[in-house]
């Protein structure tokens, strides 16, 4: 459906242009207008607009949690009732909706996989917002390694592996009621003849004893009797005790197992394994030595770790915590949670607040900018990427540094495409010219703005307005 277009319906045209020579033309004019501007000799630096003081930031509520996965450079957050799947990375701004609804995540090494809710289809994740690839039906049960996805048939008949094509699997196992896989980076032929934890375990769905795969014989093997669950590192494989009094560690050699630590809840693992303290939930992380526990954190609703990386979910679900401590140390850092998202018609009314002319629309803006770039929760999900100043037209002219200006006309662009889909982003005009006209005031105001350490002269404000022409022209013609 096309929208109508009002003063509020804002669409971001293409960025470029086949037309050569009038791009040629622009970027002459851009040159040309830096050159005279240098040449006046304006030297005088300016104080662009910016945020307004005691501007408040509207209360942020985050979205309940019930789930937390993680991969080598990611963590992956459910929210409650499977409304969305999240993800938080070191290399982006804040939590990202990166899938719709969604029933259980399951990851391992650089890959997060997520079954369908309504079908229990289990999906791929791209590393492309919303874009997944489905790649089986639905199972009883997942586990990933670092490589290599393994499952259990919906009536636990079988276990199958997961071919890395299509949604082609191969059956490599009978009845099953639970699957740990090995966390290894490599894993080579020659290791899984050797001592080291094979690629994948099981439990026999009657006996509860678990059983080891060889990736090379491709046979089963019984690798010890029940526990009350099961973990497996790089290095090693661990149990629980059916009744929860140890944590048992299996010795590859002797193929016998010892107690190694602390009546405990549950266990986890990557390349570390760690431990729930029964009767208080604290967090303990094993040092490799038997005996040897040291206490990192405090309970939690749900851990997940990768790797080195380690994170918790807050007893409350909303807020997921990273540590950053030494090993030994209870230190963690609030990477909080995905905020409670708006809705549609929500969205479109907030993105029109601040996207209107005047002092209240862009001091708005500027207290959202603010609040996004402290990591604060966004509850419209906007984008807030740019490119600034496309280049090579410069951010800042003759002391005046147009950079928000132009931060903000990259807002409007691509979330009145977000919100209103391609084809009007490149049919309905209306959406383009008011934002452009926009991005000429917004730059009109930064020429008008006090300059600091001293005034401005005329024609450096002159010479400012002359270069806001030339730059909305260009996003007129090109943008």
């Amino acid at each position: 459906m096309k929208p109508t277009a009002h003063s509020h319906d804002h669409q971001a045209p293409r960025r470029g242009s086949t037309l050569w020579s009038r791009l040629h033309g622009a970027l002459r004019m851009l040159c040309l207008l830096a050159v005279g501007v240098i040449a006046l000799g304006v030297a005088a630096n300016a104080t662009p607009a910016g945020p307004q003081a005691g501007q408040v930031s509207e209360p942020v509520t985050t979205l309940e949690l019930s789930q937390i996965v993680a991969t080598e450079k990611a963590v992956y957050a459910l929210a409650a009732g499977g409304q969305g799947v999240y993800e938080w990375s070191a290399h982006q701004d804040g939590w990202l909706k990166v899938f719709g609804p969604a029933r259980n995540l399951y990851a391992g090494g650089r890959s997060v996989y997520a079954t369908d809710q309504a079908t229990g289809n289990i999906h791929k994740y791209t590393d492309r917002p919303g874009e997944w690839t489905r790649i089986g039906g639905p199972g009883a049960e997942f586990a990933a390694g670092y490589e290599t996805l393994y499952g259990i048939s919906p009536d636990h008949s079988a276990v199958y592996r997961y071919s890395g094509e299509g949604d082609a699997w191969t059956r490599i196992g009978g009845p099953a009621k639970n699957l740990y896989a090995n966390p290894a980076k490599k894993f080579s032929p020659l290791a899984d003849l050797t001592s080291r934890p094979k690629p994948l375990y099981a439990t026999d769905p009657a006996t509860g004893d678990l059983h080891a795969y060889s990736s090379v014989t491709g046979r089963w093997t019984k690798a010890g009797g029940p526990g009350a669950t099961f973990a497996v590192t790089d290095a090693n494989v661990y149990g629980l005790t059916p009744d929860h009094s140890a944590v048992v560690e299996r010795d590859g050699r002797s193929r016998t197992w010892k107690a190694v630590g602390l009546p405990a809840d549950h266990i986890f693992s990557s390349e570390t394994l760690y431990a729930t303290a029964r009767g208080t939930g604290d967090l303990h992380k094993y040092s490799g030595r038997s005996g040897r526990w040291d206490r990192i954190g405090g309970p939690a609703a749900a851990f997940a770790t990768s790797g080195d990386h380690l994170y918790r979910l807050a007893p409350d679900r909303r807020s997921v915590q990273k540590y950053n401590g030494d090993g030994t140390t209870d230190q963690w850092l609030d990477l909080r949670a995905p905020a409670e998202p708006a809705s549609r018609e929500e969205k479109i009314a907030r993105f029109s607040s601040l996207t209107r002319f005047g002092d209240d629309s862009l001091n708005a803006w500027y207290a959202a900018l603010g609040a996004h770039r402290t990591g604060k929760p966004d509850v419209y999900e906007f984008r807030w990427t740019t490119n600034i100043c496309n280049a090579p037209a410069p951010n800042t002219v003759a002391g005046f540094d147009f950079t928000l200006a132009c931060v903000r006309h990259d807002f409007g662009y691509r979330n009145y495409r977000d919100l209103f889909g391609e084809d009007a982003f490149r049919n309905d005009q209306a959406g383009k010219t008011h934002i452009d006209r926009l991005f000429r005031e917004d730059l009109n105001k930064i020429c008008d703005g006090r300059g600091f350490p001293r005034e401005h002269t005329a024609v450096a404000r002159a010479a400012c307005r002359n270069a806001a022409e030339v730059y909305y022209r260009a996003v007129v013609a090109f943008g």
